[in-house]
């Protein structure tokens, strides 16, 4: 099927008892929702491709839009859906300040339909107390009222804009106005378009797990995919994660901890759209222009989809120097034949990561990459791995570093660990222009599973770290324990001998050693006299397990 709505907004806080403050001014968060769902269990009348904007502000600029330090503020109360804006907190008793929230840009409505937004209200001590609204069309009024219990539903008609206005009231007794919006849960009312409401990416429960970290829960369509996106001011959004739908209910939680001085994270769930159908068997094809392509090279990929309806799992596979995509698209066969396969060229049959003769903007390939597999119905882009081997495996740990935690969840490194360039002085290295400089420092992106393995008679790229013809490099050892580090693993560097060896009846042969952290989600394998092609006293045998190991790994 074609997913045809963008994503309803499901935004938390961390709640966490802070002692600053986040002062906004203007938030403002965009998409376009299709069908959400409502209390209201009659309503009917849905069209496809409904959008708006909606910009919170506050009509004083000097106090602005304040997230305060605890249970006040834009965020889920408890564990409640109310999505709460403060307005200053003011005590006094001419409490005139008004909160504005701009609906505009609404598209996709059939005639006779409306939007609802519920339970705009106030909290007050005095549920007694009158609190007013008004609506607007650009600068007409269109209606207004008031209120006195602590929620109400106001009804916003088909119009391209309207503001809505919620102000406390302008004589004692003394109000906090903190105005709620319960879930900014936007519904249809009325009309006789075809459709009816579904209960797509719904929040159903939010707050702090044991840990302190924030969560919450929304329900999933299964085919779906959810990317999750973190925010501190409402404004620019960065990706997280992507998350499979399943039909049931997800649950996401991040690892974000509040500490004095650091802004509070808002979170929301973005449905991955997919326009283009179906992936077939193809080659896909991306133009890039840089220094030695300066009128457009166009880029290339070999795929291969397995039969089904799908969606499936994508395997990204990264050839080594002198390789094709066409010669390492079968890397991993035949134990990912239920996986979509990715084989990309690198420009001059290798990747930029340090002294090629390339100087492809190879990240941004494999990003623009990712992003076009994404537009495809039957991928799966919560399940997206990238193999690599040798200056493949290189660029891999390089996409690791520099890639959002949205872009993919899997990476395979064989035979070639970080470079020393990538990795020092206890930070990670990159440049933000794309070049191999490595001179900006960057935390990578959370969440993700890794597993390497290198031999340790490799004569091109020493599994102990040091120069060689290639480069210089960090050991194998400390290269996926630096990954595990940064991602939350706070113990130390487990020592060459604390590996565990195979027995055969473990999992894996006795000339493998085994490190891992996180309980499995980074994991190394030393293959004992094994070369830069995995083998061993000229066996491929050990090369031929850890096809077995890696795509297990990958597609578990």
């Amino acid at each position: 099927m074609t997913r045809v709505f963008a994503f309803s907004l499901l935004l938390l806080t961390s709640m966490l008892q802070a002692q600053t403050t986040v002062s906004l001014g203007t938030g403002k968060i965009t998409g376009s929702v299709t069908g959400l769902s409502s209390a209201n269990q009659n309503v009917t009348g849905l069209s496809a491709g409904i959008s708006f904007d909606l910009t919170i502000t506050a009509t004083n600029a000097t106090t602005g839009l304040t997230v305060a330090n605890h249970a006040d503020g834009i965020g889920v109360i408890s564990v409640t859906n109310d999505f709460e804006l403060e307005n200053r907190n003011n005590t006094n008793a001419a409490d005139d300040e008004s909160l504005v929230f701009t609906l505009s840009n609404v598209t996709g409505l059939a005639p006779g339909q409306s939007l609802l937004i519920s339970n705009i209200g106030a909290r007050s001590a005095s549920s007694t107390t009158t609190k007013q609204y008004a609506l607007f069309d650009g600068v007409t009024s269109v209606s207004s009222g008031s209120f006195t219990a602590t929620s109400f539903a106001v009804s916003v008609p088909n119009l391209n804009s309207a503001k809505i206005t919620a102000t406390g009231p302008t004589s004692a007794p003394a109000l906090n106005s903190r105005f709620l919006i319960n879930q900014l849960v936007l519904t249809i009312t009325g009309g006789s378009g075809g459709g009816s409401a579904n209960a797509v990416a719904k929040i159903t429960n939010a707050g702090l797990d044991g840990s302190g970290h924030p969560f919450f829960t929304f329900d999933s369509v299964a085919g779906e995919s959810y990317e999750i996106q973190s925010s501190t001011d409402l404004l620019s959004w960065t990706p997280m994660a992507t998350l499979s739908g399943t039909g049931a209910p997800i649950t996401y939680t991040d690892e974000f901890t509040q500490a004095p001085g650091v802004p509070r994270h808002f979170h929301r769930a973005k449905t991955v759209l997919t326009p283009n159908g179906n992936l077939t068997n193809t080659t896909l094809s991306i133009t890039q222009t840089w220094l030695q392509q300066p009128s457009g090279f166009a880029r290339t990929a070999v795929v291969q989809v397995p039969a089904g309806a799908g969606p499936h799992p994508v395997i990204i596979l990264l050839h080594g120097n002198g390789g094709t995509g066409a010669g390492t698209i079968g890397a991993l066969n035949p134990h990912v034949s239920t996986a979509i396969r990715v084989a990309p060229d690198g420009y001059l049959n290798s990747w930029n990561v340090d002294g090629e003769a390339s100087l492809a903007p190879d990240v941004a390939f494999i990003r623009d990459l990712i992003a076009l597999l994404k537009t495809y119905d039957n991928v799966d882009a919560g399940k997206i791995s990238i193999f690599g081997i040798s200056n493949g495996s290189g660029m891999t740990n390089r996409l690791l570093i520099e890639l959002d935690g949205a872009a993919f969840q899997n990476a395979g490194c064989q035979v070639s660990q970080m470079l020393a360039k990538m990795y020092h002085d206890s930070a990670f290295w990159f440049n933000a222009t794309g070049s191999n400089a490595y001179d900006q420092a960057i935390a990578p992106a959370k969440r993700r599973r890794i597993i390497s393995l290198n031999g340790t008679a490799d004569p091109l790229i020493p599994y102990t770290g040091g120069t060689s013809a290639i480069g210089t490099f960090i050991s194998a050892q400390e290269s996926i324990y630096r990954f595990a580090q940064a991602m939350g693993e706070t113990g130390p560097q487990l020592a060459d001998a604390d590996g565990i060896p195979g027995t055969g009846t473990n999992g894996y042969s006795a000339q493998f050693v085994k490190y891992t952290y996180r309980s499995g989600q980074f994991v190394h394998y030393k293959l004992i006299g094994g070369n830069h092609g995995l083998q061993v006293s000229g066996s491929f045998v050990y090369a031929d397990e850890a096809k077995q190991i890696v795509a297990a790994f990958l597609l578990q």
